[in-house]
């Protein structure tokens, strides 16, 4: 026997608003927080956190709803800002993939090879302040959160480079002693 129902589709109790999306990303706006509990708040995280990771989980960087649920567990604090989340990541075993952790490395490579390969490098801090030499380049790999590992490993390769480089001119210049 057919029926006349109609099938309602009601939307998901736990949907989030905007606000409420960009609090788990952002962090609590100077407005306040947008949910009614921290309970409500992480329960919210955990329902949509494949999501919010998928969307803002990725370039070594994660959303707030990680670093106050999740980076405990692990024991990691929230750098106070963004501005140091990457390296401090990077550093932390097993929470960057290896594609991403590679991606990263590949980026501070790329700001190390900037700042080296210009004789003349300088960094503008702010108007009035310009940096030049070694100076701009400890402010520039600070900006770019280049990971003080890296840069005492690549420092180091680079001291090898020149030795190497000194050590063969030295026996080339034997060599041609020789010959002459």
């Amino acid at each position: 026997m057919p029926t006349t129902r109609y099938v309602l589709r009601r939307s998901s109790r736990a949907k989030l608003t905007h606000t409420q999306e960009l609090e788990l990303w952002l962090g609590v706006c100077h407005y306040g927080t947008t949910f009614a509990s921290d309970e409500h708040r992480r329960a919210a995280w955990f329902h949509h956190r494949d999501r919010l990771m998928r969307w803002w989980g990725k370039d070594g960087k994660r959303p707030m709803g990680w670093w106050w649920y999740e980076a405990p567990e692990i024991g990691l604090r929230f750098p106070g800002s963004k501005t140091h989340e990457r390296s401090i990541l990077w550093e932390t075993p097993d929470v960057l993939s290896e594609d991403e952790r590679a991606q990263l490395e590949a980026q501070w490579r790329r700001e190390w090879d900037r700042c080296w390969d210009d004789a003349n490098f300088s960094y503008c801090a702010e108007p009035g302040k310009i940096y030049t030499g070694d100076e701009a380049r400890v402010y520039h790999l600070l900006w770019a959160d280049v990971p003080p590992a890296l840069v005492y490993l690549w420092l180091a390769e680079r001291e090898r480079r020149g030795q190497v480089v000194a050590e063969a001119t030295a026996e080339d210049e034997d060599h041609i002693g020789h010959v002459a």
